[in-house]
């Protein structure tokens, strides 16, 4: 079939257009290439278990979109287990403090020294992606970009099938033992599942939002800034030294189109000014400006029948304290070894604790975010709310013990 070969050059096709005479039989079909997919589809592929991994995007769309840039030690962690970690470690930047912006007044939190030292790794998460994909290929995985009309069935069968239209316009049908459902929270493979089979906990569905802006200029910092001003919240996040993050709270629902870049830069300056010589460099949006949602949800089992979720796919969890790549990092590393174990050894138990283990971990990043989002996030219209929030930001700039439960919950558990 058509893929991708070690080399990146396309694979040949054993026929022409249409459907092909029968289906593809391999042991696991991985639904997406982003983090949790590549990760699951290397463990797997390490392990010499036949995989295909299908993506609806192409490879250059794949190894450049651009999404989070912060690691925890957790994920990193996982990354060396697997020997994934050569790109982090050679061009990856440790960060392991971060510095508080209110009232005009900065202060830093040196969260490292309260977690023994634990710190996160600044890394594109574009420049993961694309070492992973060489990682799959190179352990003799094949992928298929592009493809689209992807339809899930017999997911309680002993031989789920996945049928979809390739690049160039083959209808395929694949039949495997497993599948991996990794394509994000808007993907096909939750969506596969029967709404009853499913639990959705709603956690908290926020009226607030960010509006994410990419932007290429150096930054202007070599901390983390998160910012509160009585115009609502700021970060300045790292990337690289050619580009920076920015991030703007906004009301839930705001139309990204009516943030050009003159009002863009003209709130951020407002809203990390401080009262010492410090100056917010510009530059060039690289993409349109988006607007990501803060709301949180959970569905679980994370596993009906042969198909099993992991990332975005099971949960969305609010970007605060950069929890998501960390834990698709996580379940991907889990589903591998399960999955493994019951191709390997028929052991299906690592399969049934599945979900559980994946969910623990993810309401912990759930507390995370949720602590982070009301320490920043202002409620212009809630004085009550203000105050406290005063009063948890004081608390964070004097004292050491809340500085290390921010520590502790900022690190962990990915």
């Amino acid at each position: 079939m058509t893929g991708s070969s070690p080399d990146g050059r396309p694979l040949p096709s054993p026929g022409g257009s249409g459907r092909q005479s029968g289906p593809q039989v391999t042991d696991v079909i991985v639904i997406g290439a982003g983090v949790a997919g590549l990760v699951t589809a290397v463990v797997l592929a390490r392990q010499g278990i036949d995989t295909l991994v299908l993506e609806r995007a192409s490879r250059a769309d794949v190894e450049s979109r651009s999404r989070a840039g912060l690691l925890g030690p957790g994920a990193v962690e996982v990354l060396e287990r697997h020997g994934l970690a050569e790109g982090l470690r050679a061009a990856g930047a440790p960060h392991r403090n971060c510095e508080f912006r209110h009232r005009r007044q900065a202060f830093v939190v040196e969260y490292a020294q309260y977690v023994d030292g634990r710190h996160h790794m600044v890394y594109p998460q574009q420049k993961l992606v694309a070492d992973l994909v060489l990682a799959y290929l190179a352990a003799g995985g094949t992928i298929e970009f592009s493809v689209r009309d992807v339809t899930l069935d017999g997911l309680t069968s002993d031989r789920p099938t996945v049928a979809f239209v390739t690049a160039n316009g083959e209808g395929r049908t694949a039949k495997s033992r497993f599948i991996a459902g990794c394509d994000g929270h808007h993907g096909v493979s939750r969506a596969s599942i029967p709404w009853e089979a499913l639990r959705c906990t709603q956690q908290y569905e926020s009226p607030w939002a960010w509006l994410a802006v990419l932007a290429g200029v150096a930054p202007s910092t070599d901390k983390i800034i998160y910012g509160v001003s009585p115009q609502g919240f700021a970060g300045h996040m790292l990337r690289d030294h050619q580009t920076s993050r920015f991030y703007l709270q906004v009301e839930a629902g705001t139309d990204a189109a009516q943030w050009p870049a003159d009002r863009i830069w003209e709130e951020l300056q407002a809203r990390l000014a401080v009262d010492e010589d410090w100056e917010l460099a510009e530059g060039p949006l690289l993409e349109p400006p988006s607007v990501v949602a803060m709301d949180s949800a959970f569905y679980e089992p994370m596993r009906f029948g042969r198909l099993l979720l992991a990332g975005d796919a099971s949960r969305r969890v609010p970007p605060a304290a950069a929890k998501g790549a960390g834990l698709a990092i996580a379940d991907g590393e889990t589903l591998g070894l399960a999955v493994a174990a019951a191709l390997h050894d028929l052991d299906e138990r690592p399969l049934d604790a599945y979900s559980d283990v994946c969910q623990r971990r993810a309401w912990l990043s759930q507390e995370a975010s949720t602590k982070l989002l009301h320490m920043v996030h202002v409620e212009f219209s809630d004085p009550f709310a203000q105050r406290l929030q005063d009063v948890r930001l004081d608390r964070l700039r004097t004292s050491p013990a809340a500085a290390a439960d921010f520590a502790e919950h900022y690190v962990s558990p990915v």
